[in-house]
């Protein structure tokens, strides 16, 4: 059975998740990231609190059932959304991985590992 992982990122970066998602399937596994089509615009998609609530609910329950939790950050980039998720996954003691720092010593310390976007493949040597 192959290894889920969650994809957290902002919707900003859907065009990125979705290459990522397509690179780790080629590599085997089954990516997450729930509603990820629920727009075909690459912004945030929530017009209400309640929709904000219902997409974030299915994020933290993909990560329930994920083995990891990769967060896509280009540039550093970590929103709010992405720091609740973060948090849940720790709370959960799910394996979390950051495409790169984010220069917040408060955030940076948390990942098992820096996973570049550009070296997914290194993804092989952390499920043994």
């Amino acid at each position: 059975m192959s290894k889920k992982i969650v994809i957290g990122s902002s919707m900003k970066f859907r065009s990125i998740v979705k290459a990522i998602m397509k690179e780790l399937e080629n590599l085997g596994y089954t990516p997450l990231f729930p509603n990820l089509d629920y727009s075909s615009e690459d912004k945030d998609v929530a017009l209400t609190i309640e929709e904000k609530n219902k997409l974030a609910w299915d994020h933290y329950r993909a990560i329930e059932e994920a083995d990891a939790v990769y967060f896509i950050l280009p540039e550093g980039y970590k929103g709010t959304s992405c720091k609740i998720e973060l948090g849940y996954a720790l709370a959960l003691k799910k394996l979390i991985y950051f495409s790169e720092p984010t220069n917040d010593m408060g955030l940076d310390g948390y990942p098992k590992k820096f996973i570049s976007s550009d070296n997914l493949i290194e993804f092989n040597n952390e499920f043994d």
